[in-house]
């Protein structure tokens, strides 16, 4: 089953690459579309307010209640889960609109809510509940507005008081870190962004720090003091993430998958792989495949 990509959703009064609405306005825009299998092109914030209930992202069922937040990946494969007996606020976004300067680029790649890779699991937000469908509400009323030219500014403004909201609902002593801009927090920024945008290039570390223009132990210095981890585990962990949606969401053959990203062969890739799962390709998607 191929898996289709779903497109950003604008307001009509706006082209900028943010968006709120209700989860019945969502209903009516995209009810045929969300009930199957979809993999988002930005990133999601769902705040639910009222109810309970499942969504399948990425490999995994994920259960909500109200008073908690679920952000979602761009890349992510999603299905909405039937019945909907909950009420949520929907806030779409780009990386490119949120990340304006160093300090928000330097947040978007370090910060706890989005460093790790997509691992979904909901956020409670009991103390800063009302204070979050403020700025929801808020941001629905800014883009009923006509467009001005410092309506982006103003917008990304209440964005990023939202997502500093969900880190220190996560973190609560980590928050004044993440906004201080430090020169190992940008490295790896710009280090997982690089990686990002050229996974299927198939680099090594050393090629990547070449690109950068940095000398490898800086770079490896930088993600062991800013994420406790390697450069090269990080960048297995992403490619493993890339294989595992190929294998189970795009329907893909191995050698097609293998192409994609970059391996030399087939051969490589399966080798990889199990060495990071300890599953084959094939049995990965034996394993896991939805029926």
């Amino acid at each position: 089953m191929k898996i289709p990509l779903e497109p950003f959703m604008h307001r009509s009064s706006s082209r900028l690459y943010i968006n709120s609405e209700n989860l019945d306005k969502v209903l009516e825009l995209r009810k045929d579309f969300i009930f199957t299998p979809h993999e988002l092109s930005f990133f999601s914030i769902h705040l639910f307010t009222e109810g309970e209930g499942v969504l399948d992202v990425d490999f995994s069922p994920i259960k909500v209640v109200e008073k908690e937040v679920l952000v979602l990946f761009k890349n992510q494969v999603v299905e909405w889960k039937e019945p909907l007996n909950y009420k949520a606020k929907i806030l779409i976004f780009t990386e490119d609109f949120f990340c304006i300067d160093e300090m928000h680029f330097q947040f978007f790649y370090t910060s706890t809510i989005f460093k790790h890779l997509g691992k979904c699991k909901s956020i409670a937000i009991h103390n800063h509940f009302d204070e979050l469908v403020l700025l929801f509400d808020i941001i629905n009323q800014e883009l009923e507005k006509p467009y001005y030219p410092k309506q982006q500014y103003v917008l990304n403004n209440y964005l990023f008081n939202i997502l500093i909201f969900l880190e220190r609902a996560l973190n609560q002593n980590a928050v004044e870190e993440k906004l201080t801009v430090s020169h190992e927090k940008l490295i790896v920024a710009k280090f997982k962004d690089l990686v990002n945008r050229k996974l299927n290039k198939s680099y090594s570390v050393k090629m990547y720090a070449e690109e950068l223009n940095l000398g490898l132990r800086t770079i490896e210095y930088a993600f062991q003091k800013i994420e406790n981890t390697t450069p090269y585990k990080w960048i297995c962990k992403r490619m493993v993430m890339e294989i595992s949606r190929c294998l189970l969401y795009k329907d893909l053959p191995v050698n097609v998958i293998s192409y994609q990203l970059g391996f030399k062969e087939a051969n490589h890739l399966s080798v990889f792989f199990k060495k990071q799962t300890g599953f084959t390709p094939l049995e990965y998607k034996s394993r896991y495949s939805k029926e």
